[in-house]
């Protein structure tokens, strides 16, 4: 009998050992992926499967001025979180006592102890009344817990509030540049991670560990704290004295681009934003376009200049009114300006010789120049909700629609875009990008990343610059401009009025009082622009956005220790001169801006500010008169609205002195008696501050 295996068993034995050897190495390359290859993501899965994580925030990234000046910090606060499985044994009795002790209705706090999770939040950021009880009951509230988190807050309360925007519940930037470089400040989160079993429940002797939370980087503004609180002021004073909507003022450094302030009334608390109203969130001078008027002017300047469509000894007449395709468009100036010369047209503000210049540009050139400046488009800044200006299409500008533009009507612009190309031309023509931020830099000191002085492009020429910047000076020191002077030193500007147009049309009667300028001159520090929208009263840049320019100007330069450069002049006995506003001012102050303007004073009672004029600003009265200076121990305060008192049965004396105390005018008829009789409002009506009260 042969014992030998046939050919069909070797085959068999073959199959069966190489199907085994088969399975033998896929069985070695599982091995091999799973203990070699793919082991820490293997091993970080099964440590999902039983290691809960508790998230730790990271400090935010400190927000500072260019001084180190803290705007923005972070500091700890605690919050309360719940294991939901760990709950379930007594969920109904402690949802109530959680929903009692923080405020919560109890339905809620239910909903999230019955959550299919690993970790809810049950609230976040208590208050110390809710904290403490919290604390005290902890032992009978299984499965809830307390930790620390972090939350912003913002020392200097509504300081630049629509600049620095505000954080969410996770610290997440949601406006201004929180929001802008979150990437930067929001940091690294970490968490505390614990084992526990199937149940949910912690293992005895389990391991924790703490994955620390990363710090995030510190953004310097370009902004300088003391700038920016002058500027406040600036933005509330002129709120009061003008009765306006709105009021904008930013400042910039010329030679880098970067924003030294950016004010606003109405503005708002980014400690307490929800209580505000939206609409304050928005930074003005770079979200809402508006007609330049005459502030525009320097633009078609400059373009008829570098295009030598016109020279400095060129000569225009205007009569008041110029003809254009049939329509008569009229200079501000009803009776005309007759012959002048270029430097005249700029220092009158002439709208028949700007739209000679307009004119003889042509459309193409013109908006060659709109784009060289940067005004066809969005500013490209780093703050949220940058407006583009609006232009008609260049193949839809008729003749009369470009002279219209030339003076800066029938077009818009936002306010950050139109002080970018002035300071183009207080920096010899080099157009530079505008910026919010100066520098990014780790917790340790590093610097990341640099944003001073990013060039675009050179405009016009330096020769034409400096022409430019001359006649923007006579417009201050003997032009429409004469109230934004600083005394001491020679300063460029341009004087604005504008028509507002609303839903498409120009309204009439309604305004945006304007004044854009920069100084010292050469080699300006600042370039400022402020913006009244629909002051009460007098409208014109010239009397009302001027002399807010004027004295901010002033402060600005000596907080950054300037020294005069220039001789006062003031002018000539018997010239009429607009009296400029002297109210809280320091004697020393007062009696020097008064002098510029031709005005000797005389002080009466003793105080550190002046609370009392006896000639009103804006009144006009030759040079050389005498103005009484009231003094007090402290500035006079004001309240946006003021409910008017009762002033019947009053001495005039009282009711004078009742309404400087409240922040009104009373002033008497001519029919007055010995008493108040009657007041033209009556008690308890709310009037802006400032409003004057006729008594009789």
């Amino acid at each position: 009998m042969n014992d030998r295996p046939t050919l069909v068993m070797k085959r068999r034995n073959f199959l069966v050992l190489a199907a085994v050897g088969v399975f033998d190495v896929g069985l070695l390359g599982r091995l091999v992926t799973v203990q070699g290859i793919d082991a820490s993501r293997l091993q970080k899965l099964a440590e999902s499967a039983h290691f809960r994580g508790v998230p730790l925030a990271a400090f935010r990234g400190n927000i500072v001025d260019r001084h180190g000046h803290l705007l923005a910090g972070s500091h700890h606060a605690y919050s309360a979180y719940a294991i939901p499985v760990q709950t379930r044994k007594h969920r109904t009795m402690e949802s109530i006592l959680l929903a009692t002790i923080l405020d919560l209705p109890p339905e809620h706090v239910l909903r999230r102890l019955k959550r299919r999770q690993g970790f809810v939040w049950i609230k976040r950021r208590l208050s110390s009344a809710e904290l403490e009880p919290l604390k005290g009951q902890m032992a009978v509230l299984p499965g809830v817990y307390l930790i620390t988190e972090t939350a912003r807050y913002y020392p200097e309360g509504t300081l630049a509030g629509p600049v620095l925007g505000f954080t969410g519940i996770d610290n997440q930037g949601l406006a201004g540049v929180e929001m802008m470089y979150n990437r930067y400040l929001q940091g690294t989160p970490g968490s505390i991670q614990e084992e526990y079993d199937v149940t949910g429940q912690t293992i005895q002797f389990a391991r924790q560990r703490v994955i620390p939370p990363v710090q995030g980087d510190t953004l310097e503004l370009s902004m300088d704290e003391e700038i920016q609180w002058m500027s406040e002021r600036a933005c509330e004073q002129a709120m009061i004295s003008t009765g306006a909507k709105s009021v904008s003022i930013t400042v910039m450094h010329p030679l880098t681009g970067g924003i030294l302030a950016m004010a606003q009334r109405p503005s708002f608390d980014p400690n307490r934003f929800r209580e505000f109203d939206p609409k304050t969130y928005r930074v003005l001078a770079v979200s809402d376009a508006i007609p330049p008027g005459s502030i525009f002017k320097p633009v078609t300047l400059s373009a008829a200049l570098q295009e030598g469509t016109t020279s400095p000894g060129a000569g225009f007449y205007c009569p008041g009114f110029k003809i254009v395709l049939g329509r008569r468009v009229n200079c501000w100036r009803p009776q005309g300006h007759g012959a002048e010369s270029l430097a005249a047209v700029v220092k009158n503000s002439c709208n028949v010789g700007f739209m000679e210049l307009g004119l003889g540009l042509g459309v193409t050139r013109f908006y060659e120049y709109l784009e060289k400046f940067g005004l066809l488009h969005p500013v490209p800044i780093d703050l949220p909700g940058e407006a583009g200006g609006i232009f008609p299409k260049p193949s839809r500008v008729t003749a009369l629609d470009l002279a219209i533009m030339a003076f800066g009507q029938t077009l818009t612009v936002s306010p950050i875009a139109l002080l970018n190309a002035i300071s183009a031309i207080a920096n010899d023509g080099v157009l530079l990008r505008p910026h919010a931020a100066r520098l990014v830099k780790k917790p340790d000191g590093t610097i990341l990343k640099r944003f001073d002085r990013m060039v675009v492009r050179q405009v016009i020429s330096s020769h034409v610059a400096q022409l430019v910047q001359q006649m923007m000076v006579a417009v201050v020191s003997s032009g429409t401009g004469k109230l934004g002077q600083v005394p001491g030193f020679k300063i460029a500007g341009k004087t604005g009025t504008a028509q507002k147009v609303i839903n498409g049309r120009v309204e009439k009667g309604i305004y945006i009082a304007s004044f854009v300028g920069f100084g010292p001159v050469p080699n300006p520090e600042v370039a400022v622009m402020v913006n009244v929208d629909e002051p009460v009263g007098a409208f014109y840049g010239g009397q009302v956005a001027a002399p807010i320019f004027g004295r901010l100007t002033r402060d600005i330069f000596r907080h950054l220790g300037l020294k005069p450069t220039e001789p006062i002049k003031p002018p000539r006995s018997g010239d009429l001169q607009m009296v400029p506003n002297l109210v809280n001012l320091d004697p020393v102050s007062a009696a020097d801006d008064a002098e510029a303007f031709g005005f000797p004073v005389q002080f009466v009672g003793q105080g550190e500010v002046v609370v009392e004029q006896s000639v009103q600003y804006g009144g006009w009265r030759p040079a050389g008169t005498l103005l009484h200076l009231t003094l007090g121990r402290r500035a006079r305060i004001y309240l946006e609205w003021v409910a008017v008192p009762n002033l019947v049965g009053m001495s005039l004396a009282a009711a004078q002195q009742l309404g400087f105390a409240l922040g009104i005018n009373v002033e008497r008829k001519s029919e007055f008696s010995s008493r108040v009789q009657k007041q033209s409002v009556p008690p308890g009506s709310q009037v802006r501050a400032g409003t004057t009260i006729m008594v009789m």
